[in-house]
């Protein structure tokens, strides 16, 4: 019993020592976890960044290709008027027996 209680607070250096070293090591450790959160932070935020980019450069590349089939298209239709109203036709009946069979 008696170890007990002059390890509790006796004035045990040893005890003080450790208690010390503990504080040191949890204020070491919480100074560690706010630098990696810091850090953790800004890699997402350069992700985030790169991928905004990239998407944002694939939706510019698909907006040209559409401007360029559309003008393929208008080009076609010019050249071939009764085969564009023709294709026209059969697409609206085809759309319209689809759409009757529901």
């Amino acid at each position: 019993m008696s170890s007990s209680t002059s390890a509790s607070g006796n004035g045990n250096p040893a005890a003080k020592t450790d208690l010390e070293t503990l504080k040191n090591d949890m204020k070491a450790l919480r100074a560690d976890l706010a630098a990696l959160l810091r850090d953790t932070g800004a890699l997402a935020q350069e992700q985030a960044k790169a991928a905004a980019l990239k998407s944002r450069e694939f939706a510019e590349e698909a907006g040209d290709k559409a401007v360029e089939y559309k003008e393929a298209v208008a080009e076609k239709v010019r050249e071939h008027p009764f085969a564009a109203v023709g294709i026209a036709l059969a697409a609206g009946f085809v759309l319209a027996s689809l759409s009757s069979r529901r």
